[in-house]
């Protein structure tokens, strides 16, 4: 916990907000999924130390944000090359990089356009390329950001999340957060959510070389587990591990998650 600490670095006209904690010496990079849009990692520092308590234990631990200032058509790709150069700036030289969800995204571009920045790397619910479901699930959210409320937003990303059990416990937290809540910044999430639909790194996947651990979900109703089955099947070397019970949130709800990646990352 003393060693939590959250920054921005300033870089070339832009600036990115990141946090940083950990016992250990090796670093791994934590790239987030598409609630980035919503709100970036900054004062976020204690809530990512708890929720990453385990792999803490073990490494240095750096979570990057997109940059603060996004531009129209901003893909993917360009955001890989953000974190490359965050890692060049803090003299990073190569890392472990778990990239979740739209970070999954990220992470595939990062180590496909340097890959020497990569040891290893950690693929969780994500993909390719979106398919019916994601394109469905994002279309939606994009519609609900410009023409429906936080708490309508709120809602359907938990509801689609978290597996039917797990969003009966948290429904009510949702629709409370929903009230007080808003979206500070439409452009932002917006620009996000069309990166994802336009992400497609299909032909680029076997320029994976680093070892990958890939992890899906036998319940994600937001990519579907056949996204982490096509990853499985286009990246050389690689491990594929399906949480069975486990929803897109898996990261959060199952306590399997963070020691099959430190497993990996220590084997």
């Amino acid at each position: 916990m003393s060693s939590t600490k959250g920054k921005t670095l300033n870089f070339n006209d832009k600036s990115m907000d990141y946090v940083t904690f950990g016992k250990g010496k090796k670093p791994l990079v934590i790239i987030p999924g598409l609630g980035d849009g919503l709100y970036t990692v900054k004062g976020m520092a204690m809530t990512f130390s708890i929720t990453y308590r385990i792999l803490a234990e073990r490494y240095k631990i750096y979570v990057f944000s997109r940059i603060n200032e996004l531009r129209q058509e901003y893909t993917t790709r360009d955001m890989a090359a953000d974190v490359a150069e965050a890692l060049e700036i803090l003299k990073i030289t190569s890392a472990y990089v778990m990239g979740i969800s739209q970070g999954g995204m990220i992470a595939q571009w990062l180590v496909a356009d340097f890959p020497e920045k990569v040891q290893k790397l950690v693929l969780a619910v994500t993909t390719a390329k979106l398919g019916n479901l994601g394109r469905e699930r994002i279309s939606c959210w994009l519609n609900l950001i410009q023409t429906g409320t936080y708490k309508d937003l709120m809602i359907d990303i938990a509801r689609h999340s978290y597996t039917t059990k797990s969003f009966g416990k948290f429904k009510h937290l949702y629709r409370i957060m929903g009230i007080f809540g808003n979206i500070k910044d439409k452009q932002r999430i917006d620009i996000q959510a069309v990166s994802c639909l336009k992400h497609d790194s299909l032909d680029f996947l076997e320029k994976i070389n680093c070892p990958t651990l890939i992890v899906g979900a036998e319940k994600d109703d937001v990519l579907g587990v056949e996204a982490s089955l096509r990853l499985h099947q286009h990246i050389k070397s690689n491990q594929l591990t399906i949480l069975s019970e486990c929803g897109h949130a898996l990261y959060e709800q199952n306590k399997d998650f963070q020691k099959r990646v430190l497993v990996f990352l220590e084997s």
